[in-house]
């Protein structure tokens, strides 16, 4: 029996686990790296906002998304972001200004993440389906299996410097980033609002499960990722985002009860309170 609690548990639940953290990774490694559509419940407009010298120098919509959500969940932490950014030396330090104010938001309300609707897991699935296939169609480096060699080493600033080697500077990344933010940020105030409840997973998300991994094992990059046990060299043919697309497909493709349970059922797992850990050791 599939137990999503468990780190212990059998095939369907590593990979119920590897398939929900893979969305989840990767929001963690924008906001925390990157520092930094549409929402479908967009927060209402603040005056204080639009007449801040802040929002004059941040002015895209995805930029007004972001400071919008912020004020709302934090007044202080847009005030504190406004006096940062307006003080930073140069660009890139006006960028982690950004990226650290939604650090420190995100990870004060973090629990709140696990009561988010279909709708919004529905959307984060949505906006990683179509970046990662932007970089699989214009074959990006990082989708590349061979690039990761020694990143689960890697300090912050080397972080940055190899992400800049790979042709993803904190500038190039910051438009994409500062949209998972912003999105993030109103997923967690909606939550706020009207949090809800998943319950528990079912036997027929089990099943589930088990046909969508079933389904998965015919795809030879994907049975050389799981095998892979981690080993960077095994991956070095593998193209990353092409095995993250059909992973986030398939997800997306599940019923949304069973989609968010899974999601539900993340919060709880060993696995997330030592991520959660590990992002409060850095500073969040």
């Amino acid at each position: 029996m599939y137990d999503a609690r468990g780190s212990s548990s059998g095939g369907s639940g590593n990979f119920l686990f590897a398939i929900v953290a893979i969305v989840v990774v990767g929001l963690a490694f924008l906001a925390a790296w990157f520092f930094s559509g549409e929402s479908s419940n967009p927060i209402a407009r603040s005056a204080s906002i639009e007449d801040s010298v802040l929002a004059g120098q941040m002015s895209s919509p995805e930029e007004q998304r972001f400071l919008m959500a912020l004020s709302t969940l934090d007044s202080s932490a847009y005030v504190r972001l406004e006096r940062e950014y307006t003080s930073a030396g140069n660009r890139d330090d006006q960028l982690r200004t950004v990226g650290e104010a939604a650090g420190r938001v995100i990870m004060d309300n973090v629990e709140h993440l696990a009561h988010i609707s279909a709708d919004d897991i529905n959307q984060m699935l949505g906006l990683a389906l179509r970046e990662v296939g932007e970089a699989r169609r214009a074959n990006h480096e990082l989708c590349r299996g061979s690039s990761y060699a020694g990143v689960e080493k890697m300090t912050q600033p080397q972080m940055e410097r190899w992400l800049e080697g790979h042709g993803l500077s904190l500038e190039a990344a910051y438009q994409d980033s500062v949209e998972w933010q912003a999105s993030l940020l109103e997923m967690i105030e909606r939550a706020k609002r009207s949090p809800q409840r998943h319950g528990k997973i079912t036997r027929q998300d089990e099943a589930a499960f088990q046909g969508l991994m079933m389904s998965m094992m015919s795809d030879p990059a994907i049975m050389q990722l799981a095998m892979s046990n981690g080993d960077t060299a095994a991956l070095g043919n593998v193209n990353v985002c092409a095995v993250a697309e059909t992973l986030l497909r398939e997800v997306r493709g599940l019923p949304d009860g069973t989609k968010t349970r899974a999601w539900a059922s993340l919060f709880d797992t060993p696995e997330f309170h030592r991520a959660l850990q590990q992002a409060q050791l850095m500073g969040f």
